[in-house]
Parts: C-alpha cells; structure tokens; sequence
C-alpha cells in the first residue's frame, strides 16, 4: 500500500474512531434540554437531585420524574450523599459550584441551567438569579432571552444527580450497571448469559430483560490481522441477532458494526449468511426470540417437546400428550409424525453443526 492509501484510509476512519472515542467517554453524560426522562434508567422509588438544580428532587414512578421535596432556609443544598437538605454540600460535589472565577467579571451564567445567572466580582459572588417566563441565560448579550434565541447545551454527569448507592444501567452493555460514590462511579458486570434490570434492580437471564444494544461479543468483527470486511455475524446474545461488519480495509476490523433481526419466523445462520426457517435453525440462545407468547418447537429429538414462550423468553419446556408430535404450523400438538431439522434422527443439511459430519 502506498503512503497516499494509508494517509486516505486515515482521513476516512479518524473521524469514526473519534466518535467511537467520545461515546464510550461519555456514555454517562446527559443534555439537559434533549426531552429524555432521567428516570428511564432508574429504578421506581429513587429519588434523584433534580437535573440543572441544587436545591431540588425528583422521585422516580413508572420511569417519570415526579415532584419531590425543595430544600429551604438555611439548608439550600440537597445532598447526595446524605440524601437530605444541608448547609453545604460536600468538597466532592461539584455539581452546584458558583461559576465566579478570577477572571468573571459582571453577569454570568452557570454550568448546569441554561436559566441561572450569577454576578461576580471576579471570585466573590455578589448576586445570583433565575430567568422568568422560561427564559434563559444568553452569555453573549448578559441578558434573559428566549430559548429559541439562546445557544445552551447544558450536560450533567448521571453521578452529579444520582445518590449514593443508587444502580443504574449502563445503556452501552446491558450486561452491566454501576453506582457512584463520592462523584465517581463504579462500573459492575452481571455473571455471563445475565444482563441487568433496572426494575427489579439485580441481574435476571438476558431473555428477561429488554436489551436497546447488546454488548458485542468478543472480536467481533475479527482482528487487525483478520478482520472480517462485508460480513454478517450473529451477535452472540439471541437467535435472530446479527452484526453487519463492513468492509473499511485490510486489516481493519469495524469498531461499530450495526446490528439487525431476522424476521420473526427465521432465525439467522452464520455460515449460510442468511436467516434461515426456525424449524431447520439450532440455537444455544433462547429460542422464544421473537415469540410474545405462545408455543416453540423445542430441538429434543423426536420432536416432540415445546416450549412455552412469553414476552419473548422461555417459561416452560413442555412433552406433547399421548405420544404426539408438535406441529410447527399450528403451534399445537398432533397426532401425525412430525420431523423437522432440529429435532429430527438425521443430520440436517443446512445445520452448520452438521457440516463437518
């Protein structure tokens, strides 16, 4: 490869691997305007400091924010750590910091509400306030105006508003959650086949739990010397799952392959490279993927037994009655012989299990 190619394969992917840099930094953080609940990560009954305020809380019930308490008088400051109103707060909580400087002079406006203003004589606060009618802070004009009018990005660390010993998920893993103490957390993974629930707050089998990203498996999409460019892999987690890696050049594995489904009624074959009949599909994962409710045929052979699925996991493996068979048409048992690829004497062809047979 000529030094033009390699300066060109640089340009196109130093972008990528930036933003792959920034999102895995700051998977944590939240904008405070976006419209997103921060009670969708929380369990109900947690009561948080209310993002963009010091003084404030919130308490979580059906992953909604509901009002909570105000502190007053001469304890201003919820605390995180006590979790309760206080003087002052703690040298670690840094969330409420006045944004008066050596160098503020005049009208200011603070880090974590795009409506508060301060008045600083360089590091001495003189005043402070709160814009009315909804507006905000403009840090260009010093003035009130209206949020359409005012450039506010405003972000908050989860850290910064979560208590101490609160569990929240990680949104990038569902294998894993952490908590914070002292304004840093700690990340913790579920044991293998887990993944985390923030309802029942503890680590239930991956089928259980609504998963928006699953973690990648391990090189997934292969090594720098082996990288897999324009290929699909299944993602380790479920039986309709699969990663698209694409093709970025030699020796360079996709840092963020995207991930898909198979239709309900396929499940996806890495060999074949295509979703594939449930019925003539193996899966180690749990085969009600997709199934609400209802019946699945189950791979005992003999085919005989199924599985009673709901909201899309296993709940029970059941044997047809009197010597039957289960019929995958119907999802019922039946009194004709049934064979199918997973549950049949011989070797299915299209059973990549099989091929080396």
């Amino acid at each position: 490869m000529h030094s033009g190619d390699c300066d060109w394969l640089l340009i196109t992917l130093l972008p990528l691997l930036l933003l792959l840099a920034l999102a895995r930094f700051s998977w944590q953080t939240e904008y405070l305007n976006d419209g997103q609940d921060i009670c969708r990560l929380f369990a109900d009954g947690t009561k948080l400091r209310k993002p963009g305020y010091c003084d404030r809380t919130v308490i979580c019930q059906n992953s909604v924010s509901t009002p909570g308490e105000t502190c007053t008088g001469d304890k201003p400051f919820f605390s995180l750590a006590k979790g309760s109103c206080q003087k002052t707060l703690e040298s670690t909580d840094t969330y409420c910091k006045s944004p008066c400087t050596s160098k503020t002079t005049g009208y200011v406006g603070d880090d974590f509400n795009c409506a508060n203003w301060y008045y600083c004589e360089k590091t001495k606060e003189i005043g402070k306030g709160v814009c009315d009618y909804g507006m905000w802070f403009d840090q260009t004009t010093k003035m009130c105006a209206y949020p359409k009018d005012v450039a506010c990005n405003v972000t908050f660390e989860l850290c910064q508003v979560m208590p101490v010993g609160a569990e929240t998920r990680d949104p990038l893993h569902c294998n894993m959650y952490f908590t914070c103490k002292a304004g840093k957390n700690t990340t913790i993974a579920c044991q293998p086949g887990f993944y985390y629930d923030v309802a029942r707050k503890g680590c239930l089998e991956k089928s259980w739990v609504a998963c928006e990203k699953h973690p990648y498996p391990d090189e997934v999409c292969g090594t720098k010397k082996l990288a897999k460019r324009n290929k699909f892999v299944a993602d380790g987690a479920t039986c309709r799952g699969y990663y698209y890696c694409r093709d970025l050049g030699s020796g360079v594995p996709d840092p963020e392959p995207v991930w898909h489904q198979c239709p309900v009624e396929t499940f996806f074959n890495e060999k074949l490279q295509a979703c594939q009949d449930r019925a003539s599909r193996r899966c180690e994962e749990d085969r009600c993927d997709g199934r609400e409710s209802g019946n699945e045929l189950a791979e005992d052979l003999g085919c005989q037994h199924y599985l009673e699925c709901k909201n899309g996991a296993m709940v029970a493996k059941k044997k047809c009655d009197n010597d039957m068979y289960f019929d995958v048409a119907t999802k019922q048992c039946t009194t004709e012989k049934r064979s199918y690829g997973i549950c049949s004497d011989s070797p299915d062809p299209y059973d990549p299990d099989n091929w080396a047979k």
